[in-house]
């Protein structure tokens, strides 16, 4: 909770199953082409909306792009580009709606509008007047009003691309600048400031070096990686658990972490309620999460092994339950030689982030990115 919110504030609308900017014009293209669809209902827009989606796959393959989601999985894809991409459409405002509608919501939102037209003309009211708007609705509702963003080529699809025009990552810059929901993020920051070479850093952490980061920005960078830190030393005694012992990596990594604990006085000095003051966070989360960091904090610095590791099995039995729990539970779990769970240090989504940059910069230039 604490990891999503900080990504959230770094860079918001992204997610770690994202892959590439251009679906975030895509979903809407499909979507504006049902909107125009008269007499759908709502599962045949849903069904209709999966159809179409799964098409793209095959279009994308033919030109060998990278990114292109369901290009193993094809008819078998489980989750599909409106579903990666709805809260970003959301948070970047090209979906153009105040009420957080999920796509559920916007789909039953839209079959109600189209029959609330089409009962209208039923009742003797389809003569138009001058003027007048097939897509608009009494009360100044308009179906396209959902969407704002350029309208798509009628034959996009023949031309159809992985990579952004210029006029589209223009757009896509421009939304994410513009945007209450973003525009002060630091995705929003290298966007704006053209930082180019942020695309071949291998983790965020190189971020922190940039002299101009706004201060309030600065501010919730460093309060992210302090985070990060602190927390990293659970992550690394959870894999020498893993191993009974055998990872060696895993030790060595405990080592150079405990010993620059100690030595900063990083653990020591960490205030475990600064996350969930500036992220909001309260009721079962912070119930539940705050103790455990508490008692991690306690038995760091009495340099107690023991207590940290029945810590992190309770832990893991708390969120997971005891079926699912891998530590001890070698029904579900053998560790092999390489084996590592849950990552390094948090990375905030930057990779997946990341990718969006390269793209959106890589079209600005009238490039190609892989």
């Amino acid at each position: 909770v604490v990891r999503d919110g900080f990504s959230n504030i770094l860079f918001p609308g992204t997610s770690t199953v994202q892959t590439r900017a251009k679906y975030l014009l895509l979903v809407p293209y499909i979507l504006l082409e049902l909107e125009k669809q008269k007499g759908l209902e709502y599962r045949e827009f849903l069904a209709t909306l999966e159809r179409k989606e799964k098409d793209l796959i095959q279009i994308l393959k033919e030109g060998n792009a990278e990114g292109v989601i369901g290009s193993r999985a094809g008819e078998k894809i489980k989750r599909r580009p409106s579903e990666i991409y709805w809260n970003a459409l959301h948070t970047y405002g090209i979906f153009n709606c105040r009420s957080r509608l999920s796509l559920d919501g916007y789909a039953k939102a839209v079959c109600a509008l189209s029959r609330e037209r089409a009962n209208l003309y039923a009742a003797g009211r389809s003569e138009r007047e001058e003027g007048s708007d097939d897509n608009k609705l009494p009360g100044g509702r308009c179906i396209e009003e959902f969407w704002r963003l350029p309208p798509p080529n009628k034959d996009w699809r023949n031309e159809l691309k992985i990579e952004l025009t210029q006029e589209e990552a223009g757009f896509l810059r421009d939304r994410i600048l513009k945007s209450e929901h973003s525009r002060d993020s630091l995705l929003a920051f290298v966007l704006r400031n053209e930082l180019n070479e942020v695309v071949n850093y291998d983790h965020i952490d190189i971020i922190g070096s940039i002299a101009s980061l706004p201060n309030q920005l600065k501010i919730d960078f460093e309060m992210a990686q302090r985070f990060s830190r602190f927390i990293y030393g659970a992550n690394i005694r959870y894999n020498i658990m893993l191993s009974d012992d055998r990872n060696e990596t895993a030790k060595a990594k405990w080592k150079t972490w405990y010993e620059s604990a100690m030595s900063s006085r990083s653990v020591e000095t960490y205030d475990l309620k600064e996350p969930f003051v500036r992220l909001g966070i309260n009721g079962r989360n912070r119930g539940r999460l705050l103790p455990f960091m508490q008692k991690w904090q306690q038995s760091v610095l009495s340099g107690n092994i023991k207590q940290m590791d029945e810590l992190l099995i309770a832990r893991e039995i708390e969120l997971k339950g005891k079926e699912r729990a891998k530590l001890g539970n070698s029904s579900i779990f053998r560790w092999q030689e390489g084996d590592w769970l849950g990552g390094g240090l948090l990375q905030y989504r930057f990779h997946n982030a990341k990718r969006i940059i390269a793209d959106i910069f890589a079209g600005l230039q009238g490039e190609s990115y892989v």
